[in-house]
């Protein structure tokens, strides 16, 4: 089967024409390597995951930091990770007469710092959005340069033959 040479003339998904009205772009694979090289191994933690770990309630307690123009109370939590992403809370307080006195959180929102060394958590803009698994091929990639296909299939091959075997050990030994 033959690729379509002009796929600009393809039918799209309705996902796709959302993403094309949007302006949502990939990121190519070349900009992503170039991300990839240049970041923390903690930071493509993070990007590979897709999500960041911040600490609970539990962990850090709930101390806030601040009082918004909203009279909302601010929560500043940063990643345990990559510590470039920081999630601010809102939280609102409310007595009712009788009752213990009830907090919600309202809203929250994200912040990027510029790490010690100058290590900011986003690619730099007009890249395109990078997907947490182009940043896993990235990083993949990059850890099997210089292997070969043909000698990796092999390998995986004897890493299933030895499991095999030692199961089959195991279950006679049993």
């Amino acid at each position: 089967m033959v690729a379509e040479e002009n796929v600009s003339k393809l039918p799209t998904s309705i996902q796709g024409e959302q993403q094309a009205e949007a302006g949502w772009t990939r990121a190519s694979d070349s900009d992503v390597d170039l991300y990839v090289d240049r970041v923390s191994d903690e930071v493509l933690a993070c990007r590979e995951r897709g999500r960041h770990l911040f600490p609970t309630i539990r962990e850090a307690g709930i101390h806030f930091t601040g009082v918004d123009d909203d009279g909302l109370l601010l929560r500043r939590l940063t990643c345990t990770c990559c510590t470039l992403a920081v999630r601010v809370e809102k939280w609102e307080g409310v007595r009712r007469r009788g009752q213990r006195t009830r907090f919600q959180r309202v809203a929250s929102n994200l912040e990027y710092r510029t790490g010690a060394e100058g290590q900011t958590y986003l690619a730099p803009t007009g890249r395109g959005h990078m997907t947490p698994r182009q940043i896993g091929d990235s990083v993949a990639s990059k850890a099997l340069a210089g292997q070969s296909v043909a000698a990796l299939r092999k390998s995986a091959a004897r890493v299933a033959a030895d499991a095999a075997k030692s199961r089959d050990s195991a279950k006679q030994a049993g």
